[in-house]
């Protein structure tokens, strides 16, 4: 830091502080740490809370600082700083966020935020921002001085953002570089290592620009950007294949250990939308693996469907996260033998335009782009409200996948909304959506075993399909067992069908758990489950799956 803390704390008898993240433990954690540098701090767990502390008190008493995340129920952050921003244009805004995208930190850049941290937090940076707001009467996101990467020497993402933003008319040819192997090298070796490869390697890059006028750029861990002034697509795509080359057979040797790796370039050619098509063009290179070297261009975005089609698809879900569309749908799990309902089982669908989609639209796109987390949150807020509607007898189901479980905050933040609603885990069944090859993950077979402790219980799902370990089974000891719906399907035509399920069935019981049988659609077929002894049932009808609303 430029500044000591004591020189921080002066000041603090009169500064304010809005803090906003769903994440309640964070959000303490945070607050008992700017406590020394604010007299007031004010927490609140979501964005349409948060507006309304700011509205209250925007005229009167104006909080000296708002630190928000980017995902947060009911009005995202991104639309809370624009709406703020409507209000106050120069009220000082931090971002502190999982999301380390260069579309998020380009837009955090255009709402003026005076800085964009990252999760887990660091102390450092976060004092160095305070410093900046504390000491600029008008704070925006610029770098008068200028940080540098300490082990390539090159600027960071904020400068090269600043030079984008402010462009005014210009162009510049932007190439993106994933060094492929560079996270590999971390893992296995260490940070010195890979520190040492990669600080050898930014010299070569370096040199090979020798007769082009560019700047190199760290803008991740192991992705960097070079700007050339205007142009300069002819020259960008024979420096990219060279570099390709070069890093391909490139590799540093120390005690006795050999480092390499391999290269991809996009490469992008506009002014304010540069970073998102060099981002494109980076994600179309083949194979990561070898490396090589994709161009973005305007015919190509205008004509490439699948591109377009994705990009609708985007929209429609920043939309529903951002209006309140991920809607639950419920489908009736019954007991075989009594017809009762058991399990109400929530599916997510998304509303447009008064018409739904199911997840087969939008969920592996979302996966792909970052975006299931918001979702899964969204619709397990939105599960646990509903659910309050339902008998005391009555259990809820929702499904998580290993993406979701790969999520250390969503924990606490299930704990949250069922203390928001009052409700008891015991209501709550949490279905694996691959099955039990989820449990080949010691991480994710750590979470689930934390949301049985917490007293859920748990459904694994696609029983009789794909590989059955037989130990991870036992350990896990679920509550239900639900058998792959393919299977179901044949018990009427094929009878061997029918006496291997009867022995998964066994299997099932023998393990403590209940079986489960998937999309049963006959009459014919709800007599031989009930002959094999499966022991409940979700049906296909008209009415299935159907919206609950809160009154």
């Amino acid at each position: 830091m430029s500044n000591s803390l004591q020189k921080l704390k002066e000041g603090a008898e009169n500064r304010s502080v809005l803090i906003i993240d769903d994440d309640t433990e964070l959000a303490s954690s945070l607050s008992r740490i700017l406590k020394v540098f604010f007299k007031e701090y004010v927490i609140a767990n979501d964005g349409e809370e948060a507006f309304s502390l700011f509205t209250e008190r925007a005229d009167t008493n104006p909080f000296s600082l708002i630190i928000t995340d980017l995902e947060l129920p009911k009005m995202g952050g991104l639309r809370l700083i624009r709406q703020i921003r409507s209000i106050a244009p120069n009220q000082p805004i931090m971002i502190l966020s999982a999301h380390d995208e260069a579309q998020y930190m380009a837009e955090a850049i255009r709402l003026n935020v005076q800085n964009y941290l990252l999760k887990p937090l660091s102390m450092p940076k976060l004092f160095e921002s305070l410093e900046k707001v504390f000491s600029i009467e008008i704070p925006v996101l610029h770098t008068n001085n200028i940080e540098t990467d300490k082990v390539t020497g090159w600027k960071t993402f904020n400068a090269l953002a600043d030079r984008i933003q402010t462009l005014e008319g210009k162009t510049i040819t932007l190439m993106r570089m994933h060094l492929n192997q560079l996270s590999n090298i971390t893992t296995l070796v260490g940070e010195m290592y890979a520190n040492e490869y990669l600080h050898e390697l930014s010299l070569v890059l370096q040199s090979l620009i020798f007769d082009l006028s560019g700047e190199f750029y760290r803008t991740g861990s192991d992705e960097f950007c070079l700007a050339l002034e205007g142009n300069k697509i002819e020259e960008a795509l024979t420096l990219a294949n060279t570099m390709v080359s070069v890093v391909r057979y490139f590799h540093t040797s120390d005690q006795g250990i050999i480092l390499n790796s391999t290269l991809s370039v996009g490469i992008a050619y506009g002014k304010e939308t540069v970073l998102l098509h060099s981002a494109l063009a980076l994600e179309k290179v083949n194979n990561r693996q070898v490396g090589g070297v994709c161009q973005h261009t305007f015919t190509q975005e205008s004509n490439d469907i699948v591109m377009n089609k994705s990009r609708e698809v985007l929209r429609m879900i920043f939309n529903a996260l951002n209006d309140e569309n991920i809607v639950p749908f419920f489908q009736t799990i019954k007991d075989v033998n009594s017809q009762e309902p058991l399990i109400m089982d929530s599916v997510v669908r998304i509303r447009k335009d008064e018409k739904l989609f199911g997840p087969e639209t939008f969920l592996n796109l979302a996966k792909e782009m970052g975006q299931l987390a918001m979702i899964t949150r969204s619709m397990i807020r939105n599960t646990l409200e509903i659910s309050q509607t339902f008998p005391p007898e009555q259990l809820v189901c929702i499904s998580l996948s290993s993406y979701d479980l790969s999520d250390e905050g969503l924990l606490p933040y299930i704990r949250f909304w069922l203390e928001r609603y009052q409700i008891l885990p015991e209501k709550i069944i949490f279905q694996l959506t691959e099955g039990i090859e989820m449990l080949n993950s010691k991480q994710i077979s750590s979470y689930i075993k934390d949301l049985q402790s917490s007293g859920h219980k748990i459904i694994l799902n696609n029983f009789g399909s794909g590989q059955c370990n037989l130990s991870n089974l036992l350990l896990l000891k679920p509550d239900y067992i639900r058998l792959h719906p393919d299977l179901i399907q044949k018990i009427e035509t094929q009878s061997a069908y029918l006496t291997i399920i009867e022995k998964m069935v066994e299997i099932i019981h023998l393990v403590g758990a209940k079986a489960i049988a998937s999309q049963v659609s006959t009459p014919l077929q709800i007599s031989l489950i009930r002959q094999i002894k499966i022991d409940y049932m979700e049906t296909i009808n008209a009415n299935s799956p159907f919206e609950v609303k809160c009154d």
